[in-house]
């Protein structure tokens, strides 16, 4: 019986070995900056396995390169392991604009943020009243809700002054018009005569 049992155990540890194939590793080849179908002929010829997990966009690199591979190139492995790879997007991710008009400008700054748009930039404009969001414009254009811009682009949002543009009868922007005095009729009578 005890035989019976060691011989067991050495057949099992033995399996294992040729199973896990113990002490037989293969280096992973640097596939990173490679075009993906260039990638892809490498790794199938060093008989691994690929699955491609994420799409990125860098603007350093080139559009339908590989970025990121796991395991790192140069690591041992067994033969027939799958590799990971990122990939660089051919274009950048686009972000739909939320509406921001109408709000106060730290909650269209906090939409915007919520929404990816990071690097925002304020102008005031003329406007009765302070700090109220009026408008988003991109690269100098207004935007509209719903149109499309790429993740982290440099916005501007138009907030109110709290001064208005200016009055009809005053030369100077934001000069309040003269009320008339108090010699000067508010009415003309001319033509009950």
């Amino acid at each position: 019986m005890v035989i019976v049992f060691f011989l067991l155990i050495g057949i099992t540890l033995y399996g294992l070995k040729l199973y896990t194939r113990h002490g037989k590793a293969v280096l992973v080849p640097d596939v990173k900056a490679m075009a993906l179908p260039d990638a892809l002929r490498t790794l199938d010829r060093n008989g691994f396995e690929y699955d491609i997990i994420d799409s990125l966009y860098i603007d350093e690199a080139v559009p339908g390169t590989i970025v990121e591979q796991t395991p790192a190139a140069g690591s041992k492995v067994k033969s027939g392991r799958t590799v990971y790879l990122s990939i660089n997007a051919y274009s950048p991710r686009m972000i739909t604009c939320p509406k921001v008009s109408d709000m106060s400008m730290r909650q269209a700054l906090s939409t915007l943020e919520s929404r990816g748009l990071s690097d925002v930039r304020i102008q005031e404009v003329p406007s009765e009243y302070p700090d109220l969001a009026i408008g988003l414009q991109y690269q100098g254009e207004t935007i509209e809700p719903g149109d499309k811009i790429p993740a982290n682009s440099t916005v501007t949002l138009l907030v109110g002054s709290g001064i208005s543009e200016s009055y009809p009868d005053s030369d100077i922007e934001g000069e309040f018009p003269q009320t008339p005095d108090a010699e000067t009729p508010i009415t003309d009578d001319s033509w009950f005569n």
